[in-house]
């Protein structure tokens, strides 16, 4: 499987982890607590962790084209929800 990473600082990690979790889960399977949430996008996953201090993604999936689908729908929710803080997605 293939993986990549992002990290964002930012003190709403907890927040933006809420609201994109609750949008994704109106479409596809969702779990999450706090400070953790999966998505199941069916062409690939994605791990979502908030910190105090930081919001990170990992983006997960068997081929390359899975991947850059997760990386683009984070990256475009995540630009939807944080127009107030726009945050740069650095993907590693």
């Amino acid at each position: 499987m293939m993986a990549l990473q992002a990290t964002m600082s930012t003190p709403n990690a907890g927040k933006y982890l809420f609201k994109l979790c609750k949008h994704f889960a109106r479409k596809v399977p969702v779990t999450m607590d706090e400070h953790n949430g999966e998505v199941d996008f069916g062409y690939g996953f994605a791990t979502l962790r908030a910190s105090e201090t930081a919001l990170c993604f990992e983006a997960r999936a068997e081929h390359q084209a899975g991947l850059e689908q997760v990386k683009a729908v984070l990256e475009s929710h995540l630009q939807l929800m944080t127009r107030a803080e726009p945050l740069l997605v650095e993907w590693f």
